[in-house]
């Protein structure tokens, strides 16, 4: 029985020091990897523009009447790019710009508490430094309808349209459970480069390029549920809870929804949440998609592209 203890026991030294040994070479190579992933991050579209002593990427392009601002959903790594598939066909006709607050795509980490109007300020600077006036035609994907209702409700007249990409609505957060108690476990996998093995080119959508997918994978890498989007989630109820207390929105609406696969909600409650939000406004178009919450914009750009220009022009009539 000793001996067969001692060998159970050498088993399991050699095993420690095996996983010791992997973690090791993971780390060294995921720190190489930084290195070299940040002289591509220096062609990643956009403009650095300082607020509040941070710098936060803007992606600004093209021309036309309206100026459609696309809002990331939360934890998305790379806005710039998973926005890509919609404003390169409509560059042509509408000024298009994608934020990517703090803490996404290449603007800064940064440890402040991350309240919804903050937040809605600071993306709201970022335009004024850009002389990028309103009245804009907000585009939020997800949770970032929250930041919309927000900006939309304290400052009306900079808000002449929302086009929901599968936006969340206050109600869909009421019973939602969220925890950031695997905060710790999370960096620790970014960190050690563990993180490496949890996406390649295959787990993303063939609509973007190599060079695209590269982007996506660099800042998946290094921003993958970092402290930022945590404390977001922390406040996102309040603000939910905020927003439901005052006015609803009486402008244009166009509503592009999912069968609610990937919310944790079906199809039926997901698109409640909506419709019991808007209520009997009238000004409201909706399309229903068979996609997946996180897949609607992959599987129907176009669709959507050619759907936004037929709204901009029921606008302008």
């Amino acid at each position: 029985m000793k001996k067969v203890l001692k060998i159970i026991g050498k088993g399991l030294i050699a095993l420690l020091i095996l996983i010791v040994l992997f973690l090791l070479v993971m780390f060294i190579y995921h720190r190489v990897m930084l290195k070299k992933e940040d002289k591509l991050l220096k062609d990643y579209p956009g403009e650095l523009v300082e607020v509040n002593g941070h710098n936060m990427n803007v992606y600004v392009n093209g021309k036309g009447k309206h100026t459609l601002v696309f809002l990331a959903a939360a934890g998305q790594t790379s806005p710039v790019i998973t926005f890509k598939p919609l404003y390169s066909k409509l560059e042509d006709d509408y000024r298009v710009v994608v934020i990517e607050k703090f803490g996404y795509g290449m603007s800064d980490i940064i440890g402040d508490k991350r309240d919804y109007e903050t937040m809605v300020n600071e993306m709201r600077e970022a335009l004024n430094k850009l002389n990028i006036e309103g009245p804009y035609i907000l585009c939020p994907y997800s949770k970032s309808g929250i930041d919309t209702l927000i900006w939309q409700q304290n400052y009306p007249e900079e808000v002449e349209a929302i086009i929901s990409l599968d936006m969340a609505f206050p109600e869909s957060f009421k019973e939602l459970d969220i925890s950031t108690g695997g905060a710790g476990l999370i960096s620790f996998v970014r960190n050690s480069g563990l993180i490496r093995l949890f996406i390649s080119d295959s787990d993303i959508s063939d609509i973007y390029s190599k060079d695209d997918k590269s982007f996506i994978k660099a800042l998946f890498y290094r921003k993958y549920a970092n402290k930022v989007f945590l404390n977001e989630m922390e406040t996102v109820k309040d603000a939910a809870k905020s927003i439901s207390n005052k006015e609803k929105p009486a402008i244009p609406m166009y509503l592009f929804m999912s069968n609610g696969e990937g919310t944790g909600n079906d199809e039926e409650k997901w698109q409640g949440y909506a419709y019991s939000y808007i209520g009997d406004n009238k000004n409201i178009s909706i399309t229903k998609y068979n996609s997946s919450h996180d897949s609607i914009i992959d599987d129907n750009y176009e669709d959507i592209v050619n759907n936004i220009k037929k709204f901009t022009t029921d606008i302008d009539k």
